[in-house]
């Protein structure tokens, strides 16, 4: 999902923010149903520490809620917009841009996916089953990323930003 822009279908009420979720097979579009997640604000807030067995999802195009293991999820991207925009590249230097306090970091999934974005300084990071990434392009239209570290083959941490 990275490097998707922004295109037609956003969502414009207030409530759940809308979700890609990568597995290994499938992609699912919809809603997160964990109350913590369920907005942007209450994700990013819940710190890379916490631990969900499964993810339940209401589908965009049935309303249906499945139970997705966490075991088969590569990431979860809170999107501005569900559909994207597939030949979008990511710009992955930005001299513009506001200084986002963290750990500046690199990832690449099994799939070959790389992704870079920016990483809470803790120790959370590094002891949970995934952690949360600010992707660093800011017309990337992922606006945070939940990355299982078991979809990951590297891991680097390209510099350290403070505010």
């Amino acid at each position: 999902m990275s490097g998707d822009a922004k295109s037609g279908t956003q969502s414009t009420l207030a409530g759940p923010e809308p979700v890609v979720v990568r597995c290994d097979e499938r992609i699912i579009k919809g809603y997160l149903e964990s109350p913590e997640w369920s907005s942007l604000p209450e994700a990013a807030s819940a710190g890379n520490g916490h631990v969900h067995d499964t993810f339940r999802i209401r589908h965009l195009d049935s309303n249906a809620v499945e139970e997705v293991p966490a075991g088969d999820v590569k990431a979860i991207f809170f999107v501005g917009d569900l559909d994207g925009e597939p030949d979008y590249k990511s710009f992955r230097f930005h001299a513009q841009e506001p200084i986002i306090s963290g750990v500046w970091v690199q990832v690449q999934f099994r799939d070959g996916e790389i992704m870079e974005g920016i990483v809470e300084n803790s120790i959370r990071h590094l002891t949970g089953p995934g952690f949360f990434l600010r992707p660093t392009d800011p017309d990337d239209n992922n606006k945070l990323v939940y990355v299982m570290k078991n979809s990951l083959v590297e891991h680097h941490v390209l510099g350290l930003t403070q505010l």
